[in-house]
């Protein structure tokens, strides 16, 4: 595992921050019901799973997770995961381990560096027909609205690889406008500072792929 291959996070060094992310991003859990809806059972891989907020809500009796984090002060040893340490460009399982992968506003920004051979090495772990899918911004929504620069992922860019695209309502919603401004400054800086509200419309994109080798 490669320093230059992983995203510098903000989670493990402000976790008071990311716990009100992760609870307040998709606070409907449509994003959420999607993944459970479209992951097969058996084995599947969380890439970039953070502290396992996501991966946690998607394991059942017949489902279960590995999640796969590079950054080890994110890592919950609480949870009832399988944990891996290791980053999508160099994946540290098997060839066709896996039913299906799933990234979560993780390893797959458009542009970033290595984000083919990151998806090679998904293809390699899971196994052909399994069900691959990437989740992240959709924007044309408030909460993209806040940002001076482009945070939505380029739908384009993930079809000429092959992924068919699914868009989902949901909401950021936070407890108070106060807990909105903390977050939101952090993100965005005086924009952030100056929200009213408590509840932005926020439209994510799944994109979803049946592995082929």
């Amino acid at each position: 595992m490669k320093a230059s291959d992983i995203i510098p996070f903000y989670g493990g060094t402000y976790p008071d921050l990311f716990e009100i992310e992760r609870r307040c991003m998709d606070r409907k859990g449509n994003v959420i019901d999607f993944l459970d809806q479209n992951l097969p059972n058996g084995l599947a891989l969380d890439i970039g799973a953070g502290n396992g907020h996501t991966a946690e809500r998607l394991l059942n009796d017949n489902r279960q997770i590995v999640a796969m984090e590079p950054d080890e002060t994110m890592i919950d040893p609480e949870k009832p995961l399988i944990w891996s340490r290791g980053t999508a460009q160099s994946i540290p399982f098997h060839t066709n381990t896996f039913k299906s992968a799933y990234a979560t506003w993780a390893f797959f920004f458009d542009g970033m560096p290595d984000v083919d051979q990151g998806l090679a090495e998904v293809a390699r772990v899971v196994e052909p027909g399994g069900q691959i899918i990437i989740v992240d911004n959709y924007g044309y929504d408030e909460f993209c609205a806040l940002s001076s620069r482009p945070i939505a992922s380029d739908v384009n860019y993930w079809s000429a690889r092959g992924f068919n695209h699914t868009v989902i309502d949901t909401v950021f919603a936070f407890d108070s406008v106060e807990e909105a401004r903390k977050l939101l400054s952090f993100y965005f800086g005086a924009a952030g500072e100056k929200v009213e509200q408590m509840i932005f419309e926020y439209k994510v994109v799944a994109y979803t792929k049946t592995n082929q080798k």
